[in-house]
């Protein structure tokens, strides 16, 4: 589907504050990335890479939501994340894994074997839109050979990749707490995605069933219910405790 003018300048100088804000400084020739950068709009329920899939794209989210799976036990798909505005998503095939792939093949890293079937299984994630969605997508050999020629673009990968590894690290850390932990924490921290998924994704992103995510719902929507009973409660008392001192006031 075209997408016209005005729709793919603002993605761009969207795009262009982004990517500087991660390099801190401005990126050489943006012209020759621009050139190389196609808008897409996606479907909800299209999928947009798939497990096994050489795919060397990398996908800056403008607009819209997506489940990430992998898969798990028989032919069950798990939701691991759910990607969204603002974004940076890509196949691990996609992120120059070449150095990864070397080390585990001479087995100069205690986990090369997990580290070997991860980077030889392509994509590892099935990524399939949610809502309808507006990317920026670009082949991330282009990145790649930037990299190569300007420090400016080298810091670039290398904040991505921070960024990935210090989301991963976040998520292992909030994987420890239990299923209710985690929904009240998604209640909390990012209510709208709550909104924005169905029942059965957020509970796979949960790791429980449906069921079970409709009792811990259920619990938590009475938690709120008697917070709220409480402090209507509270409120009383206060207004009653003020009025009576003004009428003992008054009457003093």
């Amino acid at each position: 589907m075209n997408i016209d003018g005005a729709v793919t300048g603002h993605a761009m100088r969207s795009l262009r504050l982004l990517l500087e804000a991660y390099a801190g400084c401005e990126l050489p020739q943006w012209d020759l990335f621009a050139t190389n950068v196609r808008v897409q709009r996606i479907e909800a329920g299209q999928v947009l890479f798939k497990v096994g899939d050489h795919h060397p794209y990398i996908y800056f989210i403008q607009r819209g939501l997506f489940k990430a799976q992998m898969p798990t036990e028989g032919d069950r798909m798990t939701t691991v994340f759910f990607p969204e505005e603002g974004d940076v998503l890509a196949s691990m095939a996609a992120l120059g894994v070449d150095g990864v792939r070397r080390v585990a093949s001479r087995g100069l890293h205690p986990r090369a074997e997990t580290l070997r079937a991860a980077v030889e299984a392509e994509s590892v994630h099935t990524v399939t839109a949610i809502e309808p969605s507006l990317l920026l997508r670009v082949n991330y050999r282009v990145i790649e050979h930037l990299s190569s020629q300007h420090l400016q673009w080298a810091r670039l990968t290398t904040t991505i990749a921070l960024m990935h590894a210090t989301t991963l690290q976040s998520d292992a850390g909030w994987l420890r707490s239990t299923p209710e932990q985690r929904y009240r924490s998604l209640l909390r921290e990012h209510p709208g995605l709550v909104q924005r998924v169905t029942q059965r994704d957020l509970a796979s992103f949960l790791n429980i069933t449906d069921v079970a995510l409709s009792r811990i719902a259920k619990r938590v929507r009475g938690d709120a219910m008697a917070g709220l009973r409480g402090d209507a409660d509270e409120a009383a008392d206060d207004e009653s405790g003020v009025s009576g001192v003004g009428v003992s006031t008054v009457r003093g």
